[in-house]
């Protein structure tokens, strides 16, 4: 069972199109935050070191302009991101401010791997073994137990995975969570599970699996990321003594993977309330340990029993669609507060008249894309919102209708879409400026009046937010009679290919060359078993 809709935050339903959903959620539910708060919105290109894409949101007023990238704003310095990408770093400035942390050592490359051994049975197991830079858990191997272990741990980063500047130190047992801190606040806090399912002694292990990927394919941020069964799967089945075809009891947890990263199949699960000020504290103190970072990510391990926690990580470009769209439990308004941060002034503005619209991002993604522009510039939100839907009826609309109906809403800032419901009734939803909303009516009604059609109008409640901007989405005249009779004649020709296809089919497949690859398939089948 996963997150239901309703715990979800409410300006972000029906608010996300579709290129928002999963990574790009993160830096677009920032970016309408602030659009919707009044500022300035403007998209841009910009590039990494590594000359990848990225894209950069710009929000502003008149007196001052922030821009973000995914989630970090630019009141975070450089200084700040240098230090939490290095590791190494990061753990000296951790320490030099007496924030709670593992003891370890960092080697580089030119350290031996019988070095890393030695000082691993002096620090003494259970150890973590890490590289030095990476992100999403990359090579970070928990709770090794003994040299064999750490041994096959160092072929994995330093050799398969080539980082060979790594970190050891000492594994601290709890659970795995992620603190996002803004200024003196811990906004939101998710606790890391290892994919699993939970039996119900009727269905296998891969039918529950595909339960559970379906509804996790309706979680926005992990609408991409299924739960995969690999041969870590199997090998962890294998100890239970269990197959993917094996029916787990009623109420029995099988975990699927070791690891617990939410990218890779881990669940996350929403402990804002439930975890302590003390453990709230160490990641504050973590974030303000590093100069100018006044926002960031800090993964800590938490002992809930005794209420002890160290900080493994502190990231200053964390994403926060987890925060927005966990797995289970209650979503976090991460972006109000990052917003608060960088525009105060902004606080008090009406959340429900502005949760009415959200911007066409869909449009600015695929022209980033297709790489028709690298900047564009997205119209500030109406004023006074109106949002209304009509329902139109006519046995045959003007010719010119669905021209009009376009060139008019975009003349007079009008946002919605026209889409034909049938070939007799077209939905026309509206949204915008009062004002712009009943000019616009006033025309309508004008040109119905001067059609000499009989179109029947009838008014419609609109509660969901609008997308700016305005679209026909369906061809809406209704189809002539002479263009039915040509796709019948069309279509029963099609039909008539189709069956002459089949009959083929069932020839070739009775013919003796069918029946002779057939048993060469199964000799050969029956040679590899042997």
């Amino acid at each position: 069972m996963t997150n239901s809709e309703g715990r979800y935050l409410p300006q972000l339903k029906d608010a996300l199109p579709k290129h928002a959903h999963g990574y790009m959620s993160s830096g677009y539910s920032i970016a309408l935050e602030g659009w919707r708060r009044g500022l300035d919105l403007k998209i841009r290109v910009t590039y990494f070191r590594n000359k990848s894409k990225v894209i950069e949101y710009v929000l502003s007023n008149k007196e001052k302009s922030h821009y973000f990238r995914i989630t970090r704003g630019d009141l975070v310095s450089k200084e700040a991101v240098r230090i939490c990408i290095n590791k190494d770093l990061t753990k000296k400035y951790l320490i030099e401010a007496d924030v709670e942390t593992p003891q370890g050592e960092v080697f580089g490359k030119n350290a031996s791997n019988e070095e890393i051994m030695k000082y691993a049975e002096q620090l003494g197991y259970p150890l973590v073994l890490k590289p030095t830079d990476g992100t999403g858990g990359a090579g970070v191997i928990a709770n090794i137990k003994n040299d064999e272990e750490m041994q096959q741990a160092l072929h994995y980063v330093r050799v398969q995975l080539k980082n060979e500047n790594v970190i050891v130190e000492k594994y601290f047992q709890g659970e795995d969570h992620r603190l996002y801190v803004v200024g003196d606040e811990v906004v939101g806090v998710f606790k890391r599970d290892p994919a699993s399912v939970t039996g119900n002694g009727k269905d296998t292990i891969q039918q529950l699996l595909e339960y559970k990927n379906e509804e996790r394919m309706k979680i926005p941020s992990l609408s991409n990321k299924p739960i995969k069964a690999n041969s870590e799967t199997r090998e962890l089945l294998k100890r239970l003594g269990y197959t993917m075809k094996s029916i787990p009891s009623e109420g029995e947890v099988v975990f699927l993977k070791s690891k617990n990263n939410v990218s890779s199949g881990g669940e996350a699960v929403d402990v804002t309330d439930e975890t302590t000020a003390e453990m709230k504290q160490i990641a504050v103190n973590a974030t303000k340990a590093i100069p100018t970072l006044i926002q960031g990510g800090v993964d800590m391990m938490i002992d809930k029993a005794n209420n002890e926690g160290v900080v493994l990580e502190v990231n200053s470009r964390a994403h926060i669609r987890t925060h927005l769209f966990p797995s289970y439990g209650q979503a976090r308004d991460v972006p109000s507060a990052i917003i608060d941060r960088y525009f105060p002034e902004t606080k008090n503005y009406d959340r429900a008249e502005a949760s009415k619209m959200y911007f066409d991002f869909d449009n600015v993604y695929e022209s980033f894309v297709k790489g028709n522009s690298n900047y564009i510039e997205i119209p500030k939100i109406p004023k006074n919102i109106k949002l209304t839907r009509f329902i139109l009826t006519s046995d045959q609309f003007p010719d010119d209708f669905t021209d009009w109906i376009q060139t008019t809403a975009r003349k007079y800032r009008v946002s919605g879409y026209a889409k034909a419901v049938s070939g007799s009734k077209i939905s026309l939803v509206l949204g915008g400026n009062e004002k712009n909303i009943k000019s616009f009516e006033a025309l309508l009604e004008k040109k119905i009046r001067r059609s000499n059609k009989a179109i029947e109008v009838s008014r419609k409640k609109r509660t969901s937010p609008l997308m700016q901007g305005f679209n026909v989405q369906e061809l809406l005249e209704a189809p002539k009679e002479e263009h039915n009779d040509a796709l019948k004649e069309e279509n029963e020709k099609l039909k008539s290919e189709l069956l002459e296809l089949k009959k083929e089919h069932r020839r070739i497949s009775n013919s003796n060359y069918m029946r002779l690859k057939k048993k060469v398939k199964s000799l050969t089948s029956t040679i590899s078993k042997k």
